[in-house]
């Protein structure tokens, strides 16, 4: 195994690997196991060398740029959360082995394992999903419920930050995965807070001439804390379905819509706070359905 520390005690971050190796894993992604060990997440994963899902970084420089990169906007507030080292095995094909980093803070933005019950994307290979949740069918609807009141509850200053934060990482041309809400944490204290950068956008990687509109990206990629409604333009597969959300009662569904309401309101505020244009918003607002709101 090759192993390289940025931020961590070699010794420290050997006894998390063994610690990890010697428990079962918490939270697991498409390509990862997350075992959670005090303050420390350890991430297993076979595809280390692959950056934005094809591109080769086999001797890991440009993951290694994304990691001090992240380690500077921490230091300097911006809440994303930093990896600290990783090993892996040099002779495996796409990159198998460890990534540790500091845990996040409070609450996933949402738990993608529960949402999976309600959106798009999931109701035709329910029984196939990779995403699996111990919540019976009446406890995912109360936890929908309950989270999105409470995402609606968050002050708006933290959702001012989180759109600044966004800009700023976006500038570093790191790529923010807003295709799952498990990717954001949000935590009282500390607020909202970014997980799974590691890697560049494609402009970075020489795969595209055009190098990407941060405030078209950031009127787009601000309103994640939102729930999107069947028909949206964008992000239509994480849309809640109209039929999966009949098991709702409809005085829950306008809970529900209510709740989503203010959080789009905290958005729309937010990203005119960190001064996204109106025309761009309109513009965004256009490909963009939310439930509940009109």
């Amino acid at each position: 195994m090759n192993e390289k520390y940025f931020d961590i005690d070699p010794l420290h971050a050997r006894q998390l690997l063994d610690q990890a190796k010697k428990t079962k894993w918490v939270k697991r992604g498409i390509d990862r196991h997350a075992y959670l060990i005090g303050d420390y997440a350890v991430l297993s994963t076979n595809r280390m060398k692959l950056r934005n899902v094809t591109t080769r970084d086999d001797n890991l420089s440009c993951f290694d740029e994304i990691i001090e990169t992240l380690l500077d906007l921490y230091h300097h507030g911006v809440a994303v959360v930093p990896i600290l080292g990783y090993c892996y095995d040099p002779n495996s094909a796409d990159g198998t082995g460890f990534i540790i980093q500091k845990r996040a803070k409070g609450l996933e933005l949402f738990d993608d394992a529960v949402l999976a019950k309600f959106e798009v994307w999931a109701q035709s290979r329910a029984e196939n999903i990779y995403l699996h949740s111990d919540m019976c069918d009446a406890e995912k609807i109360q936890y929908l419920l309950l989270r999105t009141q409470e995402i609606s509850h968050v002050p708006q200053e933290h959702f001012d930050k989180f759109i600044n934060d966004m800009i700023c990482i976006l500038k570093h041309d790191i790529l923010i995965d807003c295709g799952g809400k498990s990717n954001f944490f949000y935590d009282i204290d500390q607020g909202f807070q970014f997980i799974d950068l590691d890697t560049h956008n494609d402009y970075k990687y020489g795969l595209t001439d055009q190098k990407p509109d941060i405030e078209k990206t950031v009127s787009i990629c601000g309103f994640v804390p939102c729930l999107y409604a069947s028909g949206t333009k964008l992000f239509s597969s994480n849309a809640m379905d109209e039929h999966a959300m009949l098991a709702l009662t409809p005085c829950q569904r306008n809970k529900l819509a209510e709740s989503n309401n203010v959080v789009f309101q905290r958005c729309i505020a937010a990203l005119r706070q960190n001064g996204i244009s109106e025309s761009i918003l309109n513009e965004s607002l256009s490909m963009i359905k939310f439930y509940g709101v009109e």
